[in-house]
């Protein structure tokens, strides 16, 4: 399930450019419930050795001016973003909160909530086209000649890629369920030019990839892809995708 969050703003608010962390924290921080809130922290869904929160959140929407001397980012008007999750618990937390009243604390801002919007997304076949709300990132580890490690981003255009984004949809669905999925059929491709960002986060450099993507497979999975997201760091706000009416 995914939710559309409007927020009006009183005021301009300035956040650094790569503000990731800063709302992740912000959007953990909502969820009011602080046995929920440690489980996702330090828990989570595990698959082997894989921990996944099973939640994902789109960058901020709305007017906006770029202060690049200070590296800043500067929304002038009202805002939204996308939450979307497969974890009932975690959309019961946030609905909560938005009945209440609860503000979202980003930073040193209070962000009252004006609207909320709910967004069910069904695939009636197994083709859908998708726009990212929140660039994709995938990954590996890779060992070099001199026997140090280097972390590599993979691209829509090699051919890894979407076998790396279906294994990882695999290993979160395992981890959710608790059980392989019947049809694991998947592919994913690129069907514009896409565009390629870097955003650091948490001091590390992290490459995805924004643009307008065709997911091919079972019902089931293109459905849970919608709600938990795809690729790595979804709960980092990476990979947050929304289906093309």
């Amino acid at each position: 399930m995914k939710y559309k969050l409007t927020f009006p703003l009183e005021e301009k608010i300035c956040l650094p450019i790569y503000y990731h962390h800063l709302l992740q924290v912000a959007l953990l921080n909502w969820i009011g419930d602080t046995s929920y809130q440690k489980f996702l922290h330090d828990t989570g869904f595990l698959s082997g050795k894989r921990v996944y929160k099973l939640y994902t959140f789109s960058k901020i929407y709305g007017k906006f001016e770029l202060d690049k001397k200070n590296k800043k980012i500067i929304f002038n008007d009202e805002i939204h973003l996308y939450l979307s999750s497969c974890d009932e618990r975690y959309l019961t937390y946030m609905i909560k909160n938005i009945i209440s009243n609860s503000s979202l604390i980003l930073g040193n801002y209070h962000l009252a909530l004006e609207k909320v919007e709910c967004i069910e997304e069904v695939c009636e076949k197994n083709v859908c086209k998708i726009r990212t709300l929140s660039p994709i990132t995938i990954s590996s580890t890779l060992t070099k000649q001199d026997g140090t490690k280097k972390r590599y981003y993979y691209n829509p255009q090699e051919k890894e890629y979407s076998d790396m984004i279906r294994d990882n949809l695999l290993r979160k669905y395992k981890a959710f369920y608790d059980n392989e999925l019947t049809d694991a059929e998947f592919h994913i491709e690129l069907v514009d030019k896409g565009k390629e960002s870097l955003i650091f986060y948490k001091r590390e450099a992290i490459r995805a990839w924004n643009g307008i993507f065709q997911m091919k497979g079972s019902k089931e999975i293109i459905e849970f892809a919608l709600n938990v997201g795809l690729g790595e760091r979804n709960s980092a706000g990476f990979g947050c995708i929304m289906k093309i009416k």
